[in-house]
């Protein structure tokens, strides 16, 4: 389907230069809602107004305020919009805030704008002109070079209709929003209705929303559902990126909800405190940004408090654009490519801004090297960028999990992935109900190390078959998902690094080592245990007499076990097999239905306790007896007659 063309006109300009009155003679709607701002004559927060175009759509038109008291609030309304309506009195010319909004503009990377030149009935046609020019000068350098002018009055109506044209013109050529990404709308309002409840307004930057859709309200990550939606004061089933807003939300309290809110499509976007972005400085600061230097960071319509940090050098002067980190004292919900602006902490004046670049970084000890390059990557966008988030990643991540962590659209990751795969950078963990993918650089690496642990193993322990996998798993693999550290080495096993064998690991091709002096010494403890069928030497006894470590005694007796020739019976004891399944025999054979103790087949097979006590304990675990009270019986009996 054809994106819907949606466009946000954005006032900017001095204060009492027309900008409320000129909204009105467009729109035949007054902005300033506030009893204070009608009282006054001048706009203190946000006003809204639809604007009917031609075709039969409607535009909105934010209203802003002009005064210095009141940037912030500027800020909040000039987020997210389309096509700037810049508005210069010919009777004051250019001032102060002409200035700064314009810079604001150019920060957040507006580049369309038609500017109003107003109150001609007050001014002659000489000074008209004059204004007119340096309008035009005030605009070059920025990306609003070469904007239209048209000068009008509100009084007299002469050249509202001129820019109505003009208006619709550039509306017309407003870039088209994107409808499948994500849905993110920043709230600028947030108020109760008498029977309706609590409804909150604000710019759809992304996405499209449905009137009855379940949302995320983040920072704080309330799930809400919406009750209804309504555009210019109109019910809407759905609504598209790039419209005003307003949205009932069910079961939510006015106190939930605040001005820097954002509602969002569950599980696409997670908060942050910090952010890596490309940060310019106004070439008319009076001081550099230092490192450290606290500042208000303005994003959407929330503004927080933070802390700069270059990644390169420690300032950043006036008029550079450079990669920085900034440090923020609370949660702001933003992506990459997002822009905003910086103000000083105190007093306060716009001094810059900037467009993220890495929505959630790592903490940067220090600058330059490798976090230098990887900013540049990510700046790229795209699968560059997503090559960064995987190699940063210490195991395998889903496409979900990449998609919160970078702040790209699911689109772009999606087919980012395929990208990087295909182009051997990344390695894919399928199965298990899992898929899952890692930086072919992280896999390699990995695979070395669980190699080389698995290589120390058998030097230290050449008789033994093979590493236990979770011990494996715990050396290498700590905080892995178990699926996805079974498919590692399922993948190390087919590419003949590795060898699998149940609940074994080892090395390809290798097997248990064993010297000619260890098949002695093996050979002479099997005889002994074997002269021995009813009451073996322990393990204990036989580190005593040999004078070996348990450990290296227990190593060798699991060759023999591996062969069938002995079976351990407790941590003590080894009984050669033959002999084991002669007491097995003489235990079945003697009547069980009344069960046995452990003095009676002491008895029965003539041997001490030491040795009765285990064998029976082993003889339950394998399934053959099952203790009852202080017997044991036969499971089969014991099932048949219990």
């Amino acid at each position: 389907m054809e994106p819907h063309r949606n466009v946000i006109i954005g006032t900017a300009g001095h204060i009492d230069h027309g900008k409320t009155v000129l909204v009105k003679a467009l729109t035949g709607r007054n902005t300033d809602r506030l009893a204070e701002e009608q009282q006054r004559g001048i706009s203190i927060d946000l006003g809204f107004a639809p604007f009917l175009l031609s075709d039969g759509s409607t535009a909105g038109i934010v209203d802003v305020p002009g005064h210095e008291n009141f940037i912030r609030n500027m800020m909040s309304g000039a987020t997210g919009i389309d096509l700037a309506l810049l508005v210069v009195a010919a009777d004051d010319g250019v001032m102060p805030q002409t200035r700064e909004h314009l810079a604001i503009l150019d920060l957040l990377g507006v580049s369309s704008a038609v500017v109003a030149v107003t109150k001609t009935d007050l001014a002659g046609e000489e000074f008209v002109e004059l204004v007119t020019d340096e309008v035009k000068d005030l605009l070059e350098g920025t990306g609003l070079a070469g904007s239209p002018v048209i000068p009008v009055s509100a009084v007299s109506g002469e050249g509202i209709d001129a820019l109505k044209e003009e208006l619709e013109l550039q509306a017309g050529l407003v870039r088209l929003k994107d409808e499948q990404l994500p849905a993110r709308l920043p709230i600028d309002r947030v108020f109760t209705l008498k029977g309706i409840g609590t409804v909150v307004t604000g710019t759809l930057w992304s996405g499209t929303v449905g009137d009855t859709d379940h949302l995320e309200l983040l920072p704080g990550g309330m799930g809400v559902r919406l009750r209804s939606l309504q555009v210019h004061d109109r019910s809407r089933d759905t609504v598209f990126a790039g419209e005003r807003v307003a949205a009932n939300l069910a079961g939510v309290s006015h106190d939930d909800v605040t001005r820097g809110d954002v509602l969002v499509t569950p599980g696409t976007v997670r908060p942050t405190y910090m952010v890596d972005a490309s940060v310019t400085v106004l070439s008319d600061c009076k001081r550099p940004l230092k490192r450290g230097t606290r500042v208000r960071f303005h994003h959407g319509t929330r503004e927080v408090m933070g802390r700069i940090y270059p990644l390169e050098g420690d300032r950043v002067a006036p008029g550079e654009t450079r990669p920085a980190q900034l440090r923020l004292e609370s949660l702001v919900v933003c992506a990459p490519e997002d822009r905003f602006i910086i103000r000083s902490y105190s007093p306060v004046t716009t001094i810059g801004g900037g467009t993220v670049v890495d929505a959630h970084p790592v903490k940067h000890k220090a600058a330059g090297g490798r976090t230098v390059s990887d900013f540049h990557e990510l700046e790229v966008g795209g699968t560059r960028s997503l090559a960064v988030f995987l190699t940063r990643a210490r195991k395998p991540v889903t496409s979900e999990n990449l998609i919160l962590e970078s702040g790209l659209s699911p689109a772009v990751v999606n087919e980012g992935i395929k990208q990087l795969v295909k182009d051997g950078e990344a390695v894919t963990f399928s199965g298990k109900g899992v898929t899952a993918y890692l930086a072919s650089e992280r896999y390699e690496e990995l695979a070395d190390g669980l190699v080389g642990i698995v290589t120390e193993f058998h030097r230290t322990k050449p008789l033994a078959e093979g590493i236990a996998k979770e011990t494996l798993k715990k050396k290498a693999l700590e905080g892995w998902d178990s699926r996805t550290g079974e498919i590692l080495m399922e993948n190390l096993s087919r590419e003949g690094r590795l060898e699998v064998d149940g609940n074994l690991v080892r090395l390809h091709g290798a097997f248990a080592s064993v010297s000619e002096e260890q098949k002695r010494m093996l050979a002479g403890i099997t005889g002994r245990i074997e002269g021995n069928p009813v009451s073996p030497p322990s393990l204990g006894e036989l580190s005593e007499e040999l004078g070996k470590s348990r450990q290296t005694l227990s190593e060798l007796l699991e060759v023999a076990q591996r062969d069938g020739t002995l079976v351990r019976v407790s941590p003590e004891l080894y009984f050669s097999r033959p002999a084991l399944e002669d007491i097995e025999g003489m235990l079945t054979s003697a009547a069980l239905s009344d069960g046995i103790t452990v003095s009676d087949f002491r008895k029965l097979i003539g041997t001490s306790r030491k040795y009765a006590l285990p064998l029976l304990e082993y003889f339950d675990r394998v399934k053959v007896t099952v203790r009852v009270g202080d017997k044991r019986r036969l499971r089969t009996s014991f099932h048949e007659h219990g």
